[in-house]
Order: C-alpha cells, then structure tokens, then sequence
C-alpha cells in the first residue's frame, strides 16, 4: 500500500460513535413524544449536529426554539464524547505505523471541531494529525467534495497516493466520485450497504488490523 497522505473522517471511523448518533435523535424525539421515521432517521445520518437541529425545530418541535433544542441535544453529546465513546480496534496501532512512514494525516469529520478536540484528546489521538477540518466551518456537508478537497489541498500530498477513510455510504460516494482512493471502514450502522460500499472503495476493512504487513 503506497501512501503518502490520509484523510479520515471521525466518527464509525476512528472512533465508535455512531450508536450515540443512530440513537440520539431518536431518544430526543422520544423525550418529547415524537416518533423517529426510517425516512426520518436516513436523513439525519447525513446533517450535521447544527443543520439537524434547525431541522427538527422547522419541522417537527417548532415550540422550542433552536438554541433550547440544542442545548439539550449537545449536553448528551458532550457527555458521551468527553467520557464514554472509545476509539476503535486498532486504530492506535496503525496509525502510529502511518507515522512513523512519514505519512501525513488529518480529520475530516461532520462533527463540530469541540467535540473533535476533546474526544481526540481524551482518546490520544489528537497529535497524530497536522490538522482537523469540519463541514460546520466549511459550511458544507460530505454531499459534496469540498471537506476532501480543502484537506488535501493542506496535506498537499500526490493525490493518487492519498486516502480518504470513511465508514458511510454517502461519504464513500462523495470521495470517490472527487477522485481520491477510498478506503471503507467497517461500522455497524452501515450494515445494509456493506456490499456496495465495498464495491465502490479501493480497500475495505473489517478494522485495522487488516492493515497489518501493509504500512
């Protein structure tokens, strides 16, 4: 595997956080006796925290303003990112071997750059990258390339030697339609489109350790 440059997505990725988000909104409408649509639950997996908010106040709880929702949505988050979500198997271990080859890695996540840095730091992780960019402050979402293209851009690594690890459908798409070599982690919250992601991506891993001999 010749690579010079990584560009990993966060959450399901390194870290396993997405049963906190698959049940999140779910739990919160629950609270305030809204049940979550499969359509519903589809559409949240690809907003941010910011854009999903102001989602469920134009459309479904309207009553309460978005900084009220919000507030009680990120103290949940908070708690769990800042205490509880593990890294994933052999994260650590593959990518100190990442460093040590002198490849230059960086976050491109959905998840706001606080919930990044205190997860990263909880989890030690955090200095193993040169920077972290969010859809939040680029204003964007992994519907498009723009989060993929900024970081390498940064990176500025060969792009044929440059990896984006993602975990979701959508995101596995978007890389690889902006050209880049995707690799496919494995998460549980995209069993159902395991086939196809595998089909689209470059490699596909189960977890790391599946990287073992090849950095």
């Amino acid at each position: 595997m010749k690579i010079s440059g990584a560009i990993f997505d966060m959450d399901g990725t390194l870290i396993d956080s997405m049963p906190l988000w698959n049940n999140l909104v779910r739990d919160f409408l629950m609270d305030h006796g809204i049940e979550e649509s499969k359509e519903l639950h589809e559409k949240m997996m690809t907003m941010t925290l910011d854009t999903s908010t102001q989602y469920i106040h134009d459309n479904l709880l309207g009553d309460l303003s978005v900084e009220e929702l919000k507030k009680q949505i990120e103290e949940k988050v908070w708690t769990a990112y800042s205490e509880t979500i593990p890294v994933k198997h052999g994260v650590k271990p593959f990518l100190f071997a990442l460093r040590n080859k002198g490849v230059r890695m960086c976050i491109a996540t959905s998840s706001p750059r606080i919930l990044a840095e205190v997860v990263l730091k909880r989890l030690n992780l955090i200095h193993y990258f040169c920077f972290i960019f969010t859809c939040d402050e680029l204003k964007t979402t992994k519907n498009s390339p723009d989060i993929y293209l900024r970081a390498h851009d940064i990176l500025g690594t060969p792009k044929e030697t440059t990896y984006v690890f993602e975990d979701a459908i959508h995101a596995v798409k978007t890389a690889k339609s902006a050209g880049f070599k995707v690799v496919g982690v494995e998460d549980n919250s995209m069993t159902e489109f395991r086939n196809e992601i595998k089909e689209i991506c470059d490699i596909y891993v189960k977890d790391y350790d599946d990287f073992r001999g090849q950095v």
